[in-house]
């Protein structure tokens, strides 16, 4: 599920308001390791487009 999630991420990436639901609908499905993992991953990634989520 998290590289699932991470792909998702990846499509909505362009669009802030997406992005930020997407990222904040992760949290229901992933455990609380993936979570961290995700986080960790999402602030390498996208930190400078999305700075406001993290």
């Amino acid at each position: 599920m998290l590289e699932h999630q991470k792909m998702v991420l990846n499509a909505v990436a362009e669009d802030p308001l997406l992005f930020k639901k997407e990222f904040e609908k992760s949290a229901q499905w992933l455990s609380i390791k993936e979570q961290k993992e995700l986080s960790k991953w999402v602030q390498l990634n996208f930190s400078a487009k999305h700075y406001e989520l993290l």
